[in-house]
C-alpha cells in the first residue's frame, strides 16, 4: 500500500511500533496522542488515511481490543479536522472477515466500545480467548465506520472500512501455527481457492482513497475471495 501511493506521488506517514516515521504503541492512550501531535507537526492538513493498527488473534484479548478498535479508530477519529481541510479527502479502516462471525458476537464488549469505554471493553474481554476479542474489535470497527458516515459525509469527508479474508501475512503463519486456531482458519471458505496478498488489500484501500471511489462511503468492502458472499449468502 505505502509503495502504491508512493508510487502515485502522494507522501505518506507511517506510524508503527517500530521502523516507521512515527514510532508509537497504539494501544495506549498516550502513544495515539503522540502519534497524533506528530502528525500534526508535521502538516495542516490531510487528503488521506488508512488506520490498519491490529494484533493477532493469538494476543491477549484484552490488549486486541485496545490495539484494532481503540487504537485503529483513535487514528480515525484524531485526523478528521486535518481531513476536513483537505481537497478530496477519504479515509479506510482495516477490519476483517472475521467481524461476520454472529456466534462470537459479544454485546457487552461493542456497548463499551461504541461508548468509548476502553476499560469496559477490555474487562468485558477478561477470560476470552484471543479470537473472541478479535471478532469483536473489528466488529466494532466496522460499525464505528459505517456510524460515522453521516457526519463524515456532511464535512465532506469519506470513510469506509476493508475486511481482508485469509491473506499471505506473518498473521496468518502465526495462526497455522497455533494448534488453538489452526483448524478455524484452514476451515474458512474461500471461493476463489487462494490465498489473498498483502497487494490485494492495499490495491482495495488505495482505490478507496482515490478519486476512483468518490461516491462511495460508509461501506464495508470484503476483500476475502468471497468468504462472506459463501456465508451470507442473503445479505444484499
Amino acid at each position: 500500500m505505502r509503495t502504491r501511493l508512493l508510487d502515485s506521488g502522494h507522501e505518506v506517514i507511517g506510524i508503527d511500533r517500530h521502523e516507521a516515521d512515527i514510532e508509537v504503541d497504539l494501544g495506549t492512550e498516550a502513544g495515539r496522542e503522540k502519534a497524533l501531535t506528530a502528525v500534526r507537526d508535521r502538516t495542516d492538513a490531510l487528503e488521506g488515511v488508512a488506520s490498519c493498527a491490529g494484533l493477532s488473534p493469538t494476543q491477549d484479548a484484552g490488549d486486541i481490543v485496545r490495539v484494532n478498535y481503540f487504537g485503529a479508530m483513535a487514528m480515525l477519529d484524531g485526523s478528521f479536522e486535518l481531513l476536513r481541510r483537505g481537497s478530496a479527502p477519504s479515509a479506510v479502516g482495516i477490519a476483517s472477515v472475521a467481524a461476520l462471525f454472529d456466534m462470537l458476537s459479544q454485546d457487552e464488549v461493542l456497548a463499551a466500545c461504541h461508548a468509548g469505554d476502553e476499560e469496559a471493553a477490555a474487562s468485558a474481554l477478561a477470560g476470552r480467548d484471543g479470537n473472541t476479542g478479535y471478532c469483536n474489535a473489528k466488529r466494532a470497527l466496522a460499525q464505528g465506520i459505517r456510524r460515522r458516515a453521516p457526519a463524515w459525509g456532511a464535512a465532506g469527508v469519506r470513510l469506509n472500512a476493508v475486511a481482508p479474508g485469509k491473506m499471505n501475512t506473518p498473521m496468518l503463519a502465526d495462526l497455522l501455527g497455533s494448534a488453538d486456531h489452526r483448524d478455524a482458519i484452514e476451515g474458512l471458505p474461500v471461493p476463489l481457492g487462494r490465498v489473498g496478498s498483502p497487494d490485494d488489500i492495499g490495491r482495495a484501500v488505495c482505490f478507496l482513497l482515490s478519486e476512483d471511489a468518490c461516491y462511495v462511503h460508509g461501506q464495508v468492502l470484503y476483500v476475502d475471495g468471497g468468504c462472506d458472499a459463501q456465508v451470507r449468502p442473503d445479505l444484499v
